[in-house]
C-alpha cells in the first residue's frame, strides 16, 4: 500500500461521504474547506435534515453525501434544541396548570384529566396487563370436522379406560 495523500476536493470529499469508508476523517475536511457542520445548523435545518445550498434555500434534491451518520447527529440535536425550548416554558405550564387544577370553576374532568397528566409524567403510565390468546380459525373449524377411526371427533378430549389394582405386599 502507498501512502498517498487523499484528495481536499470537495468533490472527491463528497464522494468518500457516500461510500462511507472513514466518514468522521471526511467530515472534518469537509468543515476544513468551508462546509458548514451540524453544530452550526440552524433548527429549519435541523428539521429537514440538511444544510442550504448556496442560495440560501433546500431547493433541489437533498445532497447524497449527507451519510446516515450525519441525519442521526441532525435528529439527536434537533431533539435536544425542542427539548431546551419547551422546558424553557415549563413553569409557566405548570402555574397554568395549577391554577386550572384549583380553580372550583374548571369542570371536574378537566380537573381530573390535569391530575393524571401530572402523575403520569412524574410516575410514568400505568401498566396495562394483557392476556393475548391465538387460534388458528381454519385449523379450529377442520379439526371439527374431521372424524377418527373410532368414530368420535377429533377435538373431543381423549378417555382413557383402566381399573386400579391393589396390591398386597405381603403376599
Amino acid at each position: 500500500m502507498t501512502n498517498r495523500e487523499l484528495s481536499r476536493k470537495p468533490r472527491r470529499i463528497r464522494d468518500r461521504l457516500r461510500h462511507g469508508t472513514n466518514p468522521e476523517r471526511d467530515l472534518a475536511m469537509l468543515e476544513e474547506i468551508g462546509y458548514k457542520p451540524v453544530s452550526e445548523w440552524d433548527n429549519e435545518e435541523l428539521a429537514r435534515g440538511r444544510p442550504r445550498n448556496k442560495r440560501g434555500t433546500f431547493a433541489g434534491p437533498s445532497p447524497s453525501w449527507l451519510s446516515e451518520a450525519i441525519q442521526a447527529e441532525a435528529r439527536k440535536r434537533l431533539k435536544e434544541r425542542t427539548f431546551s425550548a419547551v422546558m424553557a416554558h415549563s413553569e409557566a405550564v405548570m402555574k397554568v396548570l395549577v391554577d386550572l387544577a384549583t380553580d372550583p370553576a374548571t369542570p371536574a374532568g378537566v380537573r381530573a384529566d390535569i391530575g393524571k397528566f401530572i402523575y403520569e409524567q412524574l410516575h410514568g403510565k400505568a401498566k396495562a396487563h394483557v392476556d393475548v390468546g391465538a387460534q388458528a380459525a381454519p385449523r379450529v373449524a377442520i379439526a371439527a370436522a374431521i372424524v377418527l377411526d373410532d368414530g368420535l371427533p377429533q377435538d373431543t378430549p381423549a378417555v382413557l379406560d383402566g381399573e386400579y389394582i391393589e396390591d398386597d405386599e405381603d403376599s
